[in-house]
């Protein structure tokens, strides 16, 4: 994996860019949503310090390979609307789990679903990605949705280790 120069991805609403230290105030606003983080077991910024930090620890994830993670921009204002990235890519390279994040005053207006199937067209296509997984809550009935119409399965026999709540969704292109 080589994310040197930045793959910057448009769909016809959005821009999916890199993201930087002039997006803190929207990834602290983000990260910190109580919706938001209504599924999600993880560290919440306290301040815009932390969220700095957050954006320091992604831009060396990216800048070593290991993990892509795009801003969901909005052509029409250029507003942050939420985030997408690929990790844990496999060893071997055929793999990798998104995870993605919208603000509520973004959802249920098709954003998120015009950039996850951007980013997968750019797994599949450019990454040569045969596998990719989504992890998300058995309550986020949005999220499983999204994941649903975009052909994921459900992997009833599997499950996350540390997160009992989560269902693992696989979509797999076939040769």
């Amino acid at each position: 994996m080589n994310f040197s120069p930045f793959p910057i991805l448009e769909t016809k609403r959005l821009i999916l860019r890199q993201l930087n230290l002039n997006d803190t105030k929207a990834i602290f606003g983000l990260r910190t949503n109580k919706e938001v983080n209504q599924f999600i077991t993880r560290n919440t910024p306290k301040n815009l310090a932390e969220a700095r930090a957050f954006i320091d620890m992604i831009s060396n994830l990216v800048a070593n390979n290991n993990g892509i993670f795009w801003v969901i921009e909005s052509k029409q204002n250029n507003l942050v609307l939420g985030t997408i990235g690929l990790r844990h890519f496999g060893v071997d390279e055929n793999y990798a789990e998104v995870g993605y994040e919208l603000h509520p005053d973004f959802q249920e207006r098709g954003f998120m679903s015009e950039a996850l199937q951007e980013v997968l067209n750019f797994g599949f296509d450019k990454l040569n990605l045969k596998t990719i997984e989504a992890f998300t809550h058995k309550n986020n009935i949005a999220s499983i949705a999204l994941l649903e119409k975009h052909s994921f399965v459900f992997q009833p026999e599997r499950r996350e280790e540390g997160f009992e709540n989560n269902r693992i969704f696989k979509l797999e292109i076939k040769n």
